[in-house]
C-alpha cells in the first residue's frame, strides 16, 4: 500500500504543508495546526509541487502511480498522523 515512491511523493508534499501548519500553528494555535496540516495543507503542497516539480509526475507514471492514487495514499498518511499528535495533544 505505501512503499518507496508513495513517501517519496508524501514528503515532497511536505515540504510545503509542515511550514503553513507551523506557521498556523503560531498564530492561531495548535488545534489549527492539525486542522490545516490535515486539509488544506494537502493541498496547498499538491499546487506547490504541481507547480515547482511537476516533470516529476512522469516518474510516478512510469511506476504506475497516478495523481489522485497518490494524492488520496498521502491524504491517508496525513489523517494518521494527525490523529497521533491529536492524541497526544489531548494526552499532555
Amino acid at each position: 500500500m505505501f512503499n518507496r515512491a508513495v513517501f517519496k511523493y508524501y514528503k515532497e508534499i511536505n515540504l510545503y504543508n509542515v511550514p503553513l501548519a507551523i506557521f498556523t500553528g503560531i498564530a492561531a494555535g495548535p488545534f489549527y495546526a492539525l486542522l490545516i496540516y490535515c486539509s488544506f495543507g494537502i493541498f496547498v503542497g499538491m499546487l506547490a509541487f504541481d507547480y515547482f516539480k511537476k516533470h516529476q509526475y512522469y516518474m510516478f507514471e512510469n511506476l504506475g502511480y497516478s495523481k489522485s492514487f497518490l494524492l488520496s495514499r498521502v491524504f491517508v498518511l496525513h489523517v494518521l498522523v494527525a490523529v497521533l499528535f491529536g492524541i497526544i495533544l489531548i494526552l499532555f
